[in-house]
């Protein structure tokens, strides 16, 4: 299985591997977008299509933001989370 699908459906090592390599997991389709806030000194990345919905906190350097980003929760849509529900 690729690690950029690995790292999609959680899988932690291969998130480091991709943050590593200077690489953002897509969202919503589209390529995510690294924020530099100058007045607080610090880095944020939020989703291309729908901005402040799926976004970091603010990280002290580009590399933290990058991590946070490829390892957060995927985002489920509607028939997923009603599929794990059906699961329980």
């Amino acid at each position: 299985m690729p690690k950029f699908i690995l790292a999609q459906l959680g899988n932690k090592e291969a998130a480091k591997r991709l943050t590593d390599a200077g690489v953002l997991l897509p969202c919503c389709g589209v390529p995510p977008i690294l924020h530099y806030f100058d007045p607080l000194d610090c880095y944020g990345i939020e989703c291309g299509e729908n901005g402040h919905i799926h976004n970091t906190g603010f990280c002290d350097s580009e590399y933290e933001a990058r991590l946070a980003w490829n390892t957060r929760a995927p985002i489920l849509s509607k028939s997923e989370k009603e599929m794990l529900e059906g699961i329980e």
